[in-house]
């Protein structure tokens, strides 16, 4: 994960961690021409942010710890217009989480988001974020997400022409915690 200036393309963010720059009230946006995500961790709850959309400022002080997907690259909005379109973006991505945490079932949330998130990444590297972390995006237990996880496998396996052919061993996946601090 790298922090660059617009007016710069060197990389050099003053040698500051993205997290530490979360939690000092700096205003960054991710990057809108990488297929990337992150999920901002709370002490409570999770968040997903998807491509251009705004992070830090005063919405994410309380942020624990960052978990990015795909290749993520971020930037400092300058202009009215950027930061305009950052926060437009953020708020595009809330109401999708939005409607998928109005499905009545828990289960139906776990699925939901682990399908979202699937349109947008493979498989393997959402399996690196832990089902605690998962759960805080839609409200759910760690558990209801493992078990989110075994459906997604099931259906997937009795789809005769899928993309992806999931073996048992990926169904019991051991997810490690990607942490930037």
């Amino acid at each position: 994960m790298k922090v660059i200036h617009s007016h710069d393309n060197s990389g050099n963010s003053d040698n500051k961690q993205p997290l530490e720059m979360l939690k000092d009230g700096q205003l960054l946006c991710l990057a809108h021409n990488h297929p990337a995500g992150l999920i901002l961790q709370k002490p409570y709850y999770a968040e997903f942010i998807g491509p251009g959309s705004a992070i830090g400022g005063m919405f994410d002080l309380q942020c624990v710890t960052i978990h990015a997907l795909g290749k993520v690259e971020l930037n400092i909005p300058e202009t009215l217009d950027e930061r305009q379109d950052a926060f437009q973006s953020r708020v595009e991505n809330i109401e999708q989480m939005q409607d998928i945490c109005d499905q009545d079932l828990p289960v139906d949330r776990a699925v939901a988001v682990l399908k979202m998130l699937s349109q947008h990444f493979h498989q393997e590297e959402i399996q690196t974020i832990s089902n605690d972390v998962l759960a805080k995006l839609v409200g759910v237990l760690p558990s209801t997400m493992a078990t989110a996880w075994q459906q997604l496998s099931q259906s997937s396996r009795n789809v005769p022409h899928a993309n992806h052919q999931h073996s048992q061993e990926e169904a019991e996946f051991s997810p490690q915690e990607v942490a930037f601090a």
